[in-house]
């Protein structure tokens, strides 16, 4: 199946990112990943899982030096892979019952709709659901001017520190609006992934 045409996950969608160690095959039931990073409290909310292999994992530390280029960003998706599933054994698995490549999907949505969410520049950040998503005005002026690019686009003022709260995405040129491909959030080492989440404006009404 092509990633593109899959049916179990659409545009938009939210995956948490698993650092993931040993795998083994259950039949009838799907993959089972050991949980390497990070420790949850309770179940993400969404049932999706970005896999990511613990041997990568000094792909962190880059990104928070602001290290990470798009071409880097495309090799460290190119090893991962998106899942649907759970939790599971007091979340130290995850059991994924679906399970594709995630850089095919990601390049094979480029052209899927995606709703045009406006700029706030009162509060620098995008509200495309109930919380908003913070992104400098300087990050979302620099995402204007690129046709294509990853970069940090918000890190917190009282952390400081982009290991402890803060924001990448990746955005690309489409017509006349820039798509956000790919977009980060980290909250103290849990990352939500957001798949093509929206569009937004080349220039500022």
């Amino acid at each position: 199946m092509r990633s593109a045409a899959l049916t179990w996950i659409d545009p938009g969608a939210s995956a948490t990112l698993i650092w993931h160690g040993a795998t083994a095959a259950r039949p009838g039931e799907g993959r089972l990943y050991s949980l390497s990073g990070p420790a949850f409290e309770q179940p993400p909310a969404s049932p999706y899982f970005l896999l990511a292999s613990v041997e990568d994992d000094a792909f962190a530390a880059r990104l928070y030096r602001g290290q990470v280029t798009l071409p880097d960003l495309r090799t460290f998706l190119g090893g991962c892979r998106i899942a649907r599933g759970a939790l599971v054994e007091e979340m130290q698995y995850v059991m994924a019952v679906e399970e594709a490549p995630v850089l095919p999907l990601l390049d094979g949505w480029r052209e899927a709709a995606a709703p045009t969410v406006p700029y706030l520049d009162d509060i620098n950040a995008f509200m495309p659901a109930s919380s908003p998503i913070y992104v400098t005005a300087d990050a979302h002026a620099a995402a204007q001017r690129a046709h294509e690019q990853f970069a940090t686009a918000w890190v917190c003022d009282e952390c400081g520190e982009a290991e402890d709260a803060g924001t990448f995405f990746w955005t690309a040129h489409r017509r006349d609006a820039v798509r956000v491909c790919f977009l980060i959030h980290n909250d103290a080492g849990v990352w939500t992934c957001r798949l093509h989440p929206f569009e937004f404006a080349k220039e500022t009404a």
